[in-house]
């Protein structure tokens, strides 16, 4: 009988109901994506652009008369799921403002602000491959007994691996054209390998989104990570190409990874009802003419702007919260969600916002 009893308390205690008190958390950037759009949907200014795209297409794809119609076509999930179950910050329209703190205003910058909670513009002041020499969020919690090796990164962009600084985080960084980084990858892991190979490197440091995506996914599935960062680019490549067609399309693919990403973590019980996610952004980018959207940076009036959504474990579902917020907050933030101590002995540290119960005024 005490035998019965000892294998009934120790399956109790490794199932999945019995793991639910522990959080996850999955953080994920989409570089240079402009609050315009998201709040807003596809730009008038923009759309009727021939050397913007396809004007037939864009206006049948994403054009609507009102701007909340519009940008329900461009983000279907964002708005019908993520608005009414979450919240959501940078609708200046409504009030609701957020900026980086740094002066840089491009995504080494930005990046080292959101994941390190403080910028510094002495030293990181430019995309160059400098190893970062702060430690992230994920760094942090990659040293704690709660997530060690429970953490892992994936990038689009090849910067990711300086900006996490493998060498002496202990990361592993799947970014750029690297493969997957597990000892014994699976049949679904060699099929994207094979992938990464034959895709065109269109951009040099840089692979499309769908690979980062689906490395992610895979790994989500079979490795169970407790933190994980997914960092996607093709929002920002496209603006600087001046293909306003193909970054509306990519934010529409982000928002069609955004809802697989959450049908995964609800249909899979290592998850389900016990994962937050967050979205943000790096950077914003103009919006004074219908050549502002292509660039950013402290030259570019406004591309200081940002925005961030929050859904999932311990998320209220309040819509657009009112006032003030900034990029440095992010890490403070993740660092209380996963109970985490998380002080950078640097000037200019951000203070956690409070996602979990709000006092703001919200819309």
């Amino acid at each position: 009988m005490k035998r019965i009893l000892l294998t009934l308390l120790i399956t109790l205690i490794t199932s999945p109901m019995m793991l639910k008190a522990e959080q996850k958390v999955i953080l994920v950037t989409v570089d240079g994506y402009r609050w315009q759009e998201l709040f807003g949907g596809a730009d008038s200014l923009l759309i009727n652009q021939k050397e913007f795209g396809d004007v037939n297409r864009m206006k049948e794809m994403y054009w609507r008369s009102t701007p909340e119609e519009r940008r329900q076509a461009l983000m279907p999930f964002t708005w019908s799921f993520i608005y009414n179950h979450g919240v959501m910050i940078g609708n200046r329209r409504e009030g609701s403002k957020m900026n980086v703190t740094n002066q840089m205003w491009f995504s080494y910058p930005g990046y080292h602000e959101l994941l390190c909670g403080f910028a510094d513009d002495e030293n990181i002041n430019s995309n160059a491959p400098l190893p970062n020499p702060h430690p992230t969020v994920f760094e942090v919690a990659q040293q704690s007994p709660q997530y060690k090796d429970a953490v892992l990164c994936f990038g689009s962009w090849g910067r990711f691996i300086e900006i996490f600084n493998e060498e002496r985080s202990g990361l592993k960084i799947n970014a750029n054209y690297r493969h997957a980084m597990t000892e014994k990858p699976t049949l679904r892991e060699k099929y994207l390998d094979k992938l990464t190979e034959l895709c065109p490197r269109y951009w040099g440091e840089e692979r499309f989104d769908f690979l980062t995506h689906e490395y992610a996914m895979e790994a989500l599935r079979t490795q169970h990570p407790k933190f994980v960062f997914i960092g996607y680019g093709d929002t920002d490549e496209w603006a600087h190409a001046g293909r306003y067609q193909l970054y509306l399309d990519a934010a529409r693919s982000t928002d069609a990874y955004l809802q697989e990403l959450w049908n995964l973590l609800q249909s899979d019980p290592f998850y389900k009802d016990q994962t937050t996610v967050i979205v943000t952004c790096d950077h914003g980018r103009g919006d004074k003419d219908k050549k502002g959207w292509l660039h950013h940076g402290k030259s570019v009036e406004n591309s200081d702007q940002t925005w961030l959504m929050a859904f999932g474990k311990g998320i209220p579902a309040q819509g657009i919260y009112i006032g003030n917020y900034y990029n440095n907050q992010i890490a403070p933030t993740i660092a209380y969600l996963l109970g985490i101590k998380f002080q950078p002995n640097y000037p200019g540290i951000g203070e956690k916002f409070d996602l979990r119960f709000s006092h703001q005024n919200k819309r």
